[in-house]
């Protein structure tokens, strides 16, 4: 009876051993076919239990890619001469401003023929940097209509990338020869640069820049009392944003340099509408 139970086990054993190699065979011809269609090399099932986890598969390194060679940088602007000269754009603002004051207006200007002949480009004879005050509007303070002048306006007429490029593209593009930068009376980012004192907060980040780029213009004022309207301090502010600007702006410097741009500094007073230029 025993020799019949082990010769049973011994040929279910020698069958599980046929059958273990029939399916090894089975397997390995299926990966060497699966590597023929896919090009994927199939793991070794004997070896991939072996690996931990936590080993990551090997990256092959590439040689770095060589970046493409960067244009010079251009050293001289291509300045022409503007097509309105500084001093004539210079008289029209002042002329719109007494128009202002004395409340006779333009008519012309805002027609839709205006509107057609400015899609063809625009030419505007001056750019003016003035604060986002409501009050403060540069196309109504000197009677300017449509395409007549270029403005950018930004609290306290403080000085960013955006702010300096804008003047740039005015200046190197479309041939503009003034630029006014302009402040005015009881201005609130100088009221607020003035009780701000460096170091602490007026409420975000993005304020603080813009009182950290007025704050050195009033260095020569701040231990002295607010003048009337903050008009003093409003002045010095506008007058050091135009020094600023030679300062920050290679193109800028080289188009005053050249006669091509005139930089004036100006005080919008909002309690007559008048303006002063300096």
């Amino acid at each position: 009876m025993k020799k019949i139970i082990v010769s049973a086990m011994a040929i279910l054993t020698l069958g599980s051993c046929s059958l273990f190699n029939k399916r090894s065979d089975d397997q390995a011809k299926h990966s060497k076919a699966h590597e023929q269609i896919t090009g994927a090399v199939t793991p070794d099932p004997t070896t991939v239990a072996s690996v931990p986890n936590h080993i990551e598969a090997v990256e092959i390194s590439t040689p770095p890619k060589v970046p493409p060679p960067q244009p010079a940088v251009k050293k001289h602007f291509e300045l022409s001469t503007p097509v309105v000269p500084a001093d004539t754009s210079l008289r029209w603002l002042k002329n719109g401003n007494i128009r202002f004051v004395k409340k006779t207006f333009r008519s012309d200007g805002r027609t839709a023929k205006d509107r057609e002949r400015l899609t063809k480009g625009q030419h505007p004879h001056a750019i003016v940097l003035a604060c986002s005050d409501s009050r403060v509007p540069p196309e109504i303070v000197f009677d300017q209509t449509l395409g007549e002048i270029f403005v950018i306006r930004v609290m306290g007429e403080a000085l960013d990338s955006s702010v300096i490029a804008s003047i740039e593209y005015a200046v190197e593009h479309l041939h503009t020869g003034l630029l006014v930068v302009m402040g005015h009376s009881q201005c609130g980012a100088i009221q607020a640069t003035l009780k701000t004192s460096e170091g602490t907060s007026a409420g975000s980040a993005d304020l603080d820049r813009v009182l950290s780029d007025i704050r050195p213009r009033l260095v020569s004022i701040a231990n002295e009392p607010a003048s009337s309207n903050l008009e003093v301090e409003s002045t010095l502010n506008a007058d050091g944003v135009a020094r600023d600007l030679m300062k920050r702006s290679a193109l800028l410097k080289s188009a005053v340099e050249t006669g091509n741009l005139l930089i004036k500094s100006a005080l919008y007073r909002v309690d007559t509408g008048k303006v002063t230029f300096y």
